[in-house]
């Protein structure tokens, strides 16, 4: 009995391992393969690479002509799309998308109703690169039918605006295409100038999700000709909208924070709002805003109060204002505070 259960036990041991075998067997045998595929592609890309540039740089017609193996296909397209990464000039573009429209198009339809996720991402990645805007007609058609990852639903939206495609916004805004906030930054860092105007000058007309990704990129990046439309805005607005335009006019540098601080009322605001003007009223270097950070400096919140004692450091005579807090002030946060930042910035030596 004991025997048989041993040999059983052996044989299910050896299986295992005539298993483990074949599976590495194989897996070794398909990397070999993948391996001795890349080098033909490689190969046949520095063999064709002349060819393409004499195509792009000086119209030698005879490319489109030629008729290519499997392989040879595959290394045409990556380097295309090699070039397409580097391309400068609207006429070499012009080139790359007639190319990729004539031998790549037809391709890149069937592969947008692959089962494969991977293959259908790279045809959207290929789609953007060689500007194949002949396809917008198709890529509406076919996604309205199809349930959309959400990568999927923000490629195909990032290739919708930048073609520039008619009613982009209307698209934008569609709520079963709606993508995270990280997804509409994206989106909106790709757009023209005249987009992003279109996206600020219709801001009534989008749902908060999306008028918090454009608060946050005019910030971002560095859009000071919007500074009257965030100053505007300002005034009528609160919570996590408010929260976003002090962030951005944060990033922006500025510093006439005090024209307005009239209409705040700091008892409603959240601490995340008197964060905000913590860091504004520290650009200002005017001694009116000492006043309001000596009140921030007795916050309940503690990033409020630590941002409270460097804008006053960064305003002229604000060491010496926090050397008074430190010795008169009856709250014990406020001296605390005081003195933490009096001793970074080398005012006092520690107790």
């Amino acid at each position: 009995m004991i025997s048989s259960v041993v040999s059983i036990v052996l044989v299910i041991i050896l299986s295992f391992f005539i298993l483990l075998s074949i599976l590495f067997i194989y897996m070794l045998v398909t990397k070999l393969m993948q391996n001795s595929l890349r080098q033909k592609i490689d190969q046949h890309k520095e063999e064709l690479r002349a060819k393409v540039f004499e195509y792009l740089y000086r119209q030698n017609q005879d490319i489109l002509e030629q008729e290519w193996s499997g392989n040879q296909w595959k290394a045409m397209e990556e380097l295309f799309s090699d070039f397409a990464d580097v391309v400068q000039g609207d006429e070499v573009q012009e080139r790359i998308t007639h190319f990729a429209n004539t031998h790549f198009m037809e391709k890149y339809k069937r592969n947008l109703l692959h089962r494969r996720w991977s293959i259908r991402m790279n045809s959207l990645y290929a789609i953007e690169d060689f500007q194949l805007k002949s396809m917008v007609p198709y890529l509406l058609n076919t996604y309205e039918k199809r349930t959309l990852s959400q990568e999927e639903r923000r490629q195909l939206l990032k290739i919708l605006v930048r073609f520039q495609t008619n009613h982009w916004e209307e698209l934008v805004i569609e709520p079963n295409w709606r993508l995270s906030e990280f997804m509409y930054r994206s989106l909106l860092g790709v757009m023209t100038e005249r987009q992003f105007q279109a996206m600020v000058t219709n801001f009534d007309a989008f749902p908060e999700y999306i008028q918090l990704p454009v608060l946050d990129m005019i910030g971002i990046e560095g859009k000071r000709e919007f500074l009257p439309f965030l100053e505007d805005l300002l005034r009528i607005s609160s919570g996590e909208k408010k929260i976003r335009i002090l962030k951005a006019l944060n990033e922006l540098g500025y510093s006439k924070v005090l024209e307005w601080m009239g209409h705040v009322d700091l008892k409603e605001s959240s601490w995340e709002e008197r964060l905000m003007l913590s860091k504004l009223l520290g650009r200002t270097n005017r001694k009116e805003s000492l006043l309001i950070l000596t009140e921030f400096l007795s916050d309940t919140n503690y990033d409020v109060r630590n941002n409270a004692a460097k804008s006053i450091l960064s305003i002229e005579g604000g060491a010496y204002h926090l050397h008074q807090v430190l010795e008169t002030s009856s709250d014990r946060f406020a001296r605390d505070m005081a003195e933490e930042w009096l001793q970074k910035g080398g005012q006092i030596r520690g107790r």
